[in-house]
């Protein structure tokens, strides 16, 4: 019951119990409306319970494009620092770089040869065979070698890029001071919006996310600073932010099911806990992973009390209810097996005789009203009975429950019996 929260209820212990309270539940009466009264509330508030303890946990969540457009402003108030570093340029030399993709554009063919051909023509000045010295344009160049990358697939046409795009790098290196550390800030920033990316990918199952170690990893890299950078990288954090929108995206399209948000973010199997505490800490982790099995066993015991769901369990706890075809509880043979001094000891109760006259009022309407409000509780004195039976009372674990549900009807009958 600790673990199941405030929320939980009696009848969330086991699926007898779910079934005993399912029984009331399709029968006419104040016991009916007891029980569902009790599921319903309980499922009008399982969205601000998601939401609220994740928010409380994770913090609230970010928008993916918001952040994107944060940094996509932070490159731009880059240029003041760019023109700087070009104000002390001096002419490029680019006839290495076109030697060498002369000679590469004899061999090469099909995709990567084309790509080649176009950094070969930027290169010129426009309209003519003549080579541009001017840095700022080989600055362009290397930014259109960059577009072209984010578009190219093949391999090979990907690697000439590469290798071109290093070349003109070089040059500016050389030409333009200052450059590389605005291009270390410029990088920063572009990895940050790869790791939010990222990010909404480490819960997923398919291939294209992170295994356990290899998401810890990404994680212990991305925090190291790249090129001339100074101080530790942003990427964890942002790993983090997007992994957080993905819970925000699974919660938002998922509210109404909650077995499948259990499933989405639990995962199968330890990984997503695993990819979680590597985000977010192992404790939080742990709190998001319980919450979400809470909610989902709620979501069990309202399927099985309120929709039909083991159907012939419900019939049986219909009969037991309404005495009608069925032994109330098997009691005789609970007691046959030790159960007398069991249910005596469990329920502190003097006269077992009592406790039987009790379990026969089971057709009473007062009686399953009482017994209904207490599958809806968690009435402490009920779960240390419970638990009493389960420990000390010596009957066998099959022959438990039937003591078990005998407890909850002489608890809802306790006035009416002799106490210690």
């Amino acid at each position: 019951m600790d673990k199941l929260g405030p929320g939980g209820m009696i009848m969330d212990l086991g699926e007898n119990l779910r079934s005993q309270a399912g029984g009331l539940a399709a029968l006419p009466g104040e016991g009916k409306a007891i029980v569902r009264g009790a599921v319903d509330a309980r499922n009008a508030g399982a969205n601000q319970r998601i939401t609220s303890t994740i928010d409380q946990e994770l913090g609230p969540a970010p928008i993916p494009s918001r952040i994107n457009a944060g940094i996509d402003v932070n490159q731009a108030n880059l240029s003041p620092e760019y023109r700087a570093a070009f104000a002390n340029a001096s002419p490029v030399n680019p006839r290495p770089i076109a030697t060498y993709l002369d000679r590469e554009l004899q061999t090469l063919r099909g995709e990567a040869q084309r790509g080649l051909q176009r950094v070969r023509t930027m290169l010129n000045r426009t309209g003519t065979q003549e080579l541009e010295s001017n840095p700022v344009t080989l600055l362009e160049t290397r930014k259109a070698i960059d577009g072209m990358l984010e578009t190219t697939v093949e391999t090979n046409a990907r690697n000439a890029l590469q290798t071109a795009r290093q070349a003109v790098d070089d040059e500016l290196r050389a030409s333009v001071p200052g450059i590389k550390e605005v291009d270390s800030k410029f990088a920063e920033l572009a990895r940050q919006r790869e790791a939010v990316g990222r990010g909404q990918q480490v819960l997923s199952s398919g291939r294209e996310a992170p295994r356990p170690a290899e998401l810890a990893q990404e994680v212990q890299e991305g925090a190291l600073p790249q090129g001339m950078q100074i101080g530790p990288s942003a990427v964890p954090m942002r790993l983090r932010e997007g992994a957080r929108a993905e819970i925000e995206r699974i919660v938002g399209t998922n509210a109404n099911d909650r077995v499948a948000l259990q499933r989405l973010i639990k995962g199968e199997g330890d990984w997503n806990r695993s990819r979680l505490a590597t985000l977010f800490g192992k404790d939080r982790a742990d709190r998001i992973i319980g919450l979400l099995d809470r909610e989902k066993h709620f979501a069990d015991t309202t399927d099985i009390v309120t929709r039909n769901s083991l159907t012939a369990a419900r019939q049986a706890s219909q009969q037991e209810l309404t005495g009608s075809g069925a032994e109330a509880f098997g009691v005789p043979q609970a007691f046959m097996a030790g159960g007398v001094a069991g249910a005596t000891r469990a329920t502190a109760m003097k006269g077992v005789d009592a406790v039987v006259e009790a379990l026969r009022g089971i057709k009473d309407e007062s009686t399953r009203t009482a017994m209904a409000r207490i599958l809806t509780s968690n009435n402490p004195d009920v779960l240390e009975a419970l638990l009493r039976a389960g420990r000390g009372s010596g009957v066998s674990g099959s022959e438990v429950d039937k003591v078990a549900r005998s407890l909850l009807l002489s608890q809802g009958q306790r006035s009416a019996l002799p106490q210690q």
